[in-house]
This record gives C-alpha cells, sequence and structure tokens, in this order.
C-alpha cells in the first residue's frame, strides 16, 4: 500500500512540473546535466571526458549543469569540482547551478527527464580513445602550483626529489563513508599494500620520493624511510593536495580507483596493478597495467577463453564467485616490482620497443583487445607481463 502511495505521489508530481520542464527546454533550447560528484573517479573522468569531446568537436550545445552546493558533504573533491566550475562558467553555452535540494529533484526524476529529451547523461562510455590524445582541461595555476609546493616543502620528506606517488585500494574508504552499504561486491578490486613493498624499496634506491596516496583509513605499512611516506595517513591530507601530489608525481602506481583516475585528467604516467575486471584497461597515452588473474580454484582461466562472452563482463565479485564458481588473484610483489621497473625504463629511457617486441604487442592487441566488447580502445599492457603470460591472452 505504501509503495502504491509513493507512485501515485510521483506521478501527481511529475504531472504537474512535467509541462513547466518541457516549456523550458522549447525555449531555451538547453540540455540538463545531473552532474555525478559523489565519487572521485566519476567526477574526474565522467567531466574530463565531457570537456574533451566538447573542446574537440566544438560544440556549442547549450548545458544546464545541475550540481549540489558547496557544502554538501556528497562532493567526493571539492577542489576538483570548484576547478571544474571555474571552467564551466567560462563556457558561453554552459550554465551551472550549485542547489542541493534542486539536484536531488533532478536526480529523482531523471528517467523521466531522459523520456521528454531534456537531460543528457555525463558518463563514460565505449568510446574513450579521446584520453589518448593527452587534451588538457583543467590544471593548476601559478599560485596553485607555489602554494602546493610550499605544502610539499613542508612535508618530512627530502626535498626537490622526483614523486612517484602509489595506492592500493582497500574497502576502508567506502566502508566507513558509506555504512549503510554491502561493498563485498566490490571487495575483488581490493589488494593488499605489503605487496607494494619490493617495488618501493626499487624506487628508493632509483632516487624517488615514494608518497602513498588513499584513504585515510588504510592500514599502515611498515616500512620506515626519509624516501617513503604516508601521506594518505597523516595530517597533512586534504582535498587540495590529493590531487597536487598526483600533478607532481614522475608517475602513479596503483589499483583502479577514483584515488588514480586523477593521474589521467592531469596526464600523469600510471602504472596499473592488480587490474579488475578483467576487460578494464588503464586510459592514459603514457600508461601501463598489469591485471590479477582469474581462478576457478583449480586452474588459472585465460581472459581468451572468456573475453568475447559479454556474461563474464561483471562489476559484481559476489556474482562472478557465485554464477560462475570465478574469483580474482592479487597481483605477487615479484610481479607489481617487475611492473615497477619496466614503467621507470618507460619514463626514464623512453624506450622503443624492437621488431619481436612490437610483433607481440600487435598480436595483443589484433588476436586479443579486438574481442573486447566493453572497449575496442588498445590496451597498453605490460611488455613484460605479456610476455610472461601469452597465454592468457594469445592463441598458440
Amino acid at each position: 500500500m505504501l509503495a502504491v502511495s509513493k507512485k501515485l505521489i510521483r506521478t501527481f508530481l511529475w504531472v504537474l512540473i512535467k509541462p513547466l520542464l518541457v516549456f523550458f527546454k522549447i525555449i531555451t533550447k538547453y540540455k540538463v546535466v545531473i552532474w555525478r560528484v559523489d565519487r572521485l573517479g566519476h567526477l574526474a573522468l565522467n567531466t574530463h571526458l565531457f570537456l574533451i569531446r566538447r573542446k574537440l568537436r566544438g560544440d556549442k550545445r547549450k548545458f544546464l549543469i545541475l550540481s549540489p552546493s558547496k557544502n554538501n558533504k556528497s562532493i567526493a573533491n571539492k577542489t576538483l569540482w570548484g576547478m571544474f566550475l571555474i571552467l564551466f562558467k567560462s563556457e558561453l553555452n554552459i550554465k551551472t547551478m550549485c542547489s542541493t535540494s534542486i539536484y536531488h529533484v533532478a536526480d529523482f526524476f531523471k528517467y523521466e527527464l531522459r523520456l521528454i529529451g531534456l537531460s543528457s547523461p555525463m558518463r563514460m562510455d565505449s568510446k574513450e580513445k579521446e584520453f589518448l590524445l593527452g587534451v588538457e582541461t583543467v590544471t593548476f595555476n601559478r599560485e596553485q602550483q607555489k602554494y602546493g609546493d610550499r605544502l610539499i616543502d613542508s612535508m618530512p620528506i627530502p626535498k626537490n626529489k622526483e614523486i612517484v606517488t602509489i595506492f592500493a585500494r582497500d574497502s576502508s574508504f567506502l566502508d566507513n563513508y558509506f555504512p549503510e552499504i554491502d561493498w563485498s561486491y566490490h571487495s575483488y578490486r581490493d589488494c593488499d599494500i605489503v605487496t607494494y613493498i619490493d617495488a618501493i624499496k626499487f624506487l628508493i634506491e632509483r632516487g624517488y620520493v615514494v608518497i602513498r596516496i588513499g584513504s585515510e583509513f588504510s592500514k599502515t605499512l611498515d616500512l620506515q624511510h626519509e624516501n617513503f611516506f604516508e601521506y594518505s595517513l597523516s595530517d597533512f591530507k586534504s582535498s587540495f593536495l590529493d590531487l597536487y601530489l598526483v600533478y607532481k608525481s614522475k608517475f602513479v602506481i596503483g589499483s583502479t580507483s577514483g584515488a588514480t583516475d586523477i593521474a589521467v585528467v592531469f596526464n600523469v604516467p600510471f602504472l596499473g596493478v592488480n587490474y579488475a575486471p578483467f576487460v578494464e584497461s588503464p586510459l592514459g597515452k603514457n600508461d601501463l597495467f598489469i591485471q590479477k588473474k582469474l581462478t576457478d580454484n583449480k586452474h588459472i582461466i585465460p581472459f581468451k577463453d572468456i573475453v568475447s562472452d559479454e556474461r563474464y563482463y561483471s562489476y559484481n565479485g559476489n556474482e562472478m564467485k557465485s554464477k560462475y564458481g570465478l574469483s580474482y588473484i592479487d597481483n605477487t610483489n615479484e610481479e607489481i616490482l617487475n611492473a615497477t621497473k619496466e614503467m621507470h625504463d618507460k619514463i626514464a629511457s623512453n624506450r622503443q620497443f624492437n621488431r619481436e617486441q612490437e610483433n607481440l604487442i600487435q598480436r595483443y592487441q589484433n588476436d586479443y583487445c579486438r574481442k573486447n566488447k566493453w572497449s575496442s580502445r588498445p590496451a597498453p599492457i605490460s611488455l613484460g607481463w605479456l610476455k610472461d603470460n601469452q597465454n592468457l591472452y594469445l592463441q598458440e
């Protein structure tokens, strides 16, 4: 009975506001965008892609972008939100409205808004090759850079050294910020920061300062060195530095998360480790990645055997286990170390592939990536990983 009453109320309200919205659409020619700001990855990548496409296509369409107000706690990173907001306000055919109440009403009626052709989504899709172009949308101005540099100089790390930021996804952030939701279906994307230790020591030996970013709720790493700093667990943590440390990094190492999606926005090279689900790969033009393997508890399942079957394109780890008996295996210390060495060499020497290596990469792109129904863009696989795991991707 209660459900019926809510449905009637919803229908009644929509009957009242629909004529006004249709009139607004006809008169103004604006499309309404309900801006996803509650998760950092969506805030960063969806907005970045929207702006890239607008710039590349010379898009003159009119958009009204709806956002919660500045003080709303649901905004994942208010610094990045503010940077995008300033950019929106400089665009001739973009208007913004920051009102939490209007935002929630629009989100409540988002299905109906789509039906009358008033709303336009700002989201990722399979045409993500634009990220590879390295188009700049937002960046830090001179004053912001001076401020950020002063903050970094105040940290207990050596000055004037190149920075590598690292991130290991775990369940602590979601469990603490959204305790009412069961996030276990996302746990397959988690990994243990301890498996990064060998890679961290290698980077320190090469003269880098390694800074850990991510959730302030994560466990500490038992590693004491002047060139390693757990920023994520320190009093220095802020929405500004969450962005600026990535911006200043020589490269970033980490698993799939909003914390590392920032690298794409600032065109910072990214080494993805423990990548999952298996159909995903990093987006940036100078990235590399290695993946979690899949197992049925008896055998490693080659990705090539399931990449053409969309039943396995699941972002729900619990579903993968219950339906197909498949679970993901974390990368080992050695695998992460080897990938880190490759990334360091790539950045330091800009090395070129020989003919044999080029042929192997080309086979991977042609024989495997084109079968990926989620996205057909070239995937920046680690060459060393591919050589060691050809059986996962390539036919004999």
